[in-house]
């Protein structure tokens, strides 16, 4: 598995995959629970980029049925 630590790894992983969001988007997804986290400790959020790669995955297949 492969994981990164804090809100600004994942924005630079997702840059580095050409689909770049703001540090604020991903905040926003966390809240309402759109986007894959956890959470071990208070001020610790780590993401699994196999996750992250298959909710993009995912997002784009729907954008694609919705178009």
């Amino acid at each position: 598995m492969r994981k990164v630590r804090g809100v600004k790894s994942v924005c630079d992983y997702l840059s580095s995959i050409q689909c770049p969001m703001s540090e604020s988007t991903i905040f926003r997804l966390m809240r309402t629970n759109e986007v894959p986290f956890s959470r071990p400790a208070p001020r610790v959020v780590i993401f699994d980029l196999d996750e992250i790669d298959c909710w993009i995955g995912n997002a784009s297949k729907e954008k694609q049925i919705t178009n």
